[in-house]
């Protein structure tokens, strides 16, 4: 089918033409048959890389020449990121009314309405953010005409499904019923979510690629698609090794997928030796610029100077606990096709898109938090990462490659991975925690209350309903009311469920009411004259929210019964155990560390975590440090109040106390604020009464004199 005959504007087709696009895929085209641009709803589910995000480009150009408002709903948020520079093009365009169509991307601040989002056409969200903005009642939503919710199939996720099943659900609800256009890879049961929406389904293994999947075992690989067993070299390194350098002997790339972070780590570095004999002169030297890029754009610290080795000789690794600016230049290497070999947790077959020619799955096995040990991992989570084999540009040819010990596991891999098929998608909703949440989050969203049958009404169009029957729900929706009832977040008046003071802000402070209750029960225990700035951050790091935390280990032992005993006094007295605090020593004990201004690398040293692990753990806690802000003002505990605030700024910008004045001044941090105070600037007015040559006097090689007039220039309020 040619895009010429696509029912869109002149305009639009020519757009379409100078980005490349001349016929659609198959996909594509079946797509357009079932009604894309006839306002039907859709459920797609191909493989990666056959051209969804062009389907929802040509949907959202019909709406926008209808005048409509698009939502693009992504899961992650470097996944929205690379969304909103695909639908940023489209800002060339004009509207009907001769304005030009405006993009627009939020994926934080869950406490703001975002109101300047009101005069965008194109909005860019994380699933979360719109659940957010549906909490604050904002009304332009009801504008919104065509709603694209990418990675459908996370409804089954259990910590990212519950939000996005709600926000369908209220959807399919609402008077103002926007198109819904979902996008998946991986569907088995996609009749029965398409049902749930109203919606088409449209089904295809079409790729413009090919795949081949095999499995190596005794020295080769055998394919599924009946291609010649492959035989592959042993270095004594290991299979994974092995099966990934035989690609970049081929001139190829390859993404080995791992159990953990730190065997992602040691096969880089194992593969780091082999390199150097593979590589031409011309290879070496675009990655020795990689290598400078990488040392230059992020701190000093033990992964950088590890990564800038790997780099210099085209392998790297990718994990969660990698910074923002690693993972930048990584990915681009990679996508450049700079870095031959990628070693990833299955972290990266979620988010990004980043194809390799040959993607080698080291073990099929992950741990299980659930189980407690090792177990298989799911069918779909072995096709997300066969989503990331083959490069359209690049490959006629994409491979998959999982690794057997004995001919009996070979046929068992063959059966239950590559000819086997994906789990159904199943509800999530039954979570506790999750029913509380939302429910929490309808009655607030109602201004003048909510009848119990109201609310069933309301569930009762959840997948979990159609799954799981109206009984079943009925009974953990009572659960919830009585938790919501007895915590006080909700009361019941005139056979209506209305939210109390504390139960609409928690909902619109975007917290798990376990979080709330745990928060308020520490700040009415608190008492005056107390320091509770450990307290207060171990209530943080123990909540509902807060999320990733790392294992007491053995080696703990000392250094926690240290930490407890110096720091007992500032602890809440609301019972915590201790594994509780045990749970969260490691977190704790490096938040102490970033605030009494230790350097980042003997942070991470400390407690042995990562860059991307100490980010995480500062931006959760800056987040929920203002929740805890704003019940300490709702409840009226004034003694709280400047002490919360002053470890705001102690965890946003990593400091002692003392360093609070100097601190707001501009272009001034941590290490620059130290070297001020260490010379006896302790206050703005000390800097201010001296003189530009005293202050460029200070032992740091960024105070020259031109940054001391600078500093001087913001210190205006001394000179009445």
């Amino acid at each position: 089918m040619n895009i010429s005959s696509l029912d869109l504007s002149e305009t639009s087709i020519q757009f379409l033409h100078n980005q490349g696009f001349k016929t659609l895929y198959p996909p594509q085209a079946d797509c357009i048959k079932t009604g894309l641009l006839e306002n039907n709803n859709l459920i797609v589910s191909t493989p990666t890389a056959s051209g969804k995000t062009l389907v929802a480009i040509i949907s959202a150009l019909q709406h926008i020449e209808n005048e409509g408002k698009i939502i693009y709903l992504a899961p992650l948020r470097a996944l929205a990121s690379e969304k909103y520079n695909d639908f940023k093009k489209l800002e060339s365009l004009s509207k009907p009314n001769g304005s030009s169509i405006k993009v627009s991307i939020s994926t934080g601040d869950f406490e703001s309405n975002s109101e300047y989002l009101k005069n965008s056409d194109i909005i860019i969200l994380t699933n979360e953010k719109f659940d957010s903005l549906q909490r604050h009642g904002i009304k332009w939503l009801s504008q919104v005409s065509l709603i694209v919710i990418d990675e459908i199939h996370l409804i089954g996720d259990s910590y990212r499904g519950p939000t996005l099943e709600m926000i369908i659900a209220k959807m399919l609800i609402s008077e103002h019923s926007p198109q819904i256009l979902g996008l998946s890879a991986t569907i088995n049961n996609i009749e029965e979510i398409s049902n749930w929406i109203g919606a088409k389904s449209v089904i295809s293994t079409w790729r413009p690629v090919a795949l081949s999947e095999g499995v190596f075992c005794f020295g080769q690989i055998d394919f599924k698609d009946g291609n010649p067993p492959m035989n592959i070299d042993n270095s004594g390194e290991g299979t994974a090794i092995d099966i990934a350098i035989d690609m970049v002997k081929q001139n190829g790339q390859s993404i080995i997928f791992t159990e953990t972070r730190k065997r992602a780590s040691s096969l880089a570095k194992k593969i780091e030796k082999m390199m150097p004999l593979l590589l031409t002169q011309e290879q070496s030297d675009e990655l020795s610029h990689l290598s400078t890029l990488l040392k230059k754009s992020d701190t000093s610290n033990d992964m950088n100077e590890l990564l800038v080795k790997l780099l210099k000789h085209g392998v790297a690794f990718h994990h969660a606990g990698v910074s923002n600016q690693q993972r930048q230049v990584i990915e681009t290497g990679f996508r450049e096709r700079k870095i031959k070999i990628i070693c990833a947790t299955p972290t990266l077959a979620a988010g990004v898109n980043l194809p390799a020619r040959r993607v080698v799955l080291s073990s099929y096995l992950r741990y299980d938090m659930k189980y407690g040990g090792m177990s298989p991992i799911s069918v779909l989570d072995y096709k997300q990462m066969c989503g990331r084999a083959g490069r359209p540009q690049y490959d006629d040819k994409g491979e998959t490659i999982l690794i057997a010990n004995n001919e009996s596991e070979q046929d068992s891999l063959f059966d239950h991975y590559i000819n086997g098929d994906v789990e159904d998608i199943e509800s999530a909703l039954g979570n506790e925690d999750s029913l509380r949440t939302h429910l929490l989050a309808t009655i607030s969203s109602s201004p003048f209350g909510i009848s119990k049958p109201n609310v069933l009404k309301l569930f009762n169009n959840t997948l979990y309903t159609l799954q799981n029957g109206n009984d079943e729900l009925e009974f953990k929706v009572e659960d919830s009311l009585e938790f919501l009832l007895d915590e006080n977040f909700i009361e019941k008046r005139n056979n209506k469920f209305l939210s109390t003071r504390f139960g609409k802000q928690t909902s619109l402070l975007y917290i798990n009411p376990l979080t709330a209750r745990d928060f308020r029960d520490a700040i009415k225990s608190s008492q005056k004259d107390i320091n509770y700035s450990m307290g207060i951050l171990q209530v943080i790091a123990s909540s509902t929210d807060f999320g990733r935390l790392f294992s007491f280990r053995k080696s703990d032992e000392s250094p926690y019964y240290s930490f407890i005993h110096k720091y007992q006094s500032q602890f809440f007295d609301i019972g915590r155990s201790d594994s509780e605090h045990r749970s969260t020593f490691r977190i704790l004990a490096a938040l102490n560390a970033w605030i009494n201004e230790k350097k980042e690398n003997d942070i991470l040293n400390l407690v042995d975590i990562d860059p991307g692990d100490l980010y995480f753990a500062t931006e959760n806690t800056k987040w929920l440090l203002n929740a805890f802000y704003k019940l300490t003002v709702l409840f009226q505990i004034r003694h709280l109040l400047d002490p919360i605030l002053l470890l705001q700024l102690r965890i946003e910008k990593g400091i002692k106390s003392e360093l609070k004045e100097i601190i707001s001044l501009d272009r001034v941090g941590r290490v620059l604020g130290r070297a001020l105070f260490d010379s006896g600037f302790k206050t703005r007015e000390s800097l201010y009464l001296a003189s530009i040559d005293d202050i460029s006097k200070t032992p740091h090689s960024l105070i020259t004199p031109s940054f001391a007039k600078k500093i001087k220039e913001q210190l205006k309020e001394f000179e009445s």
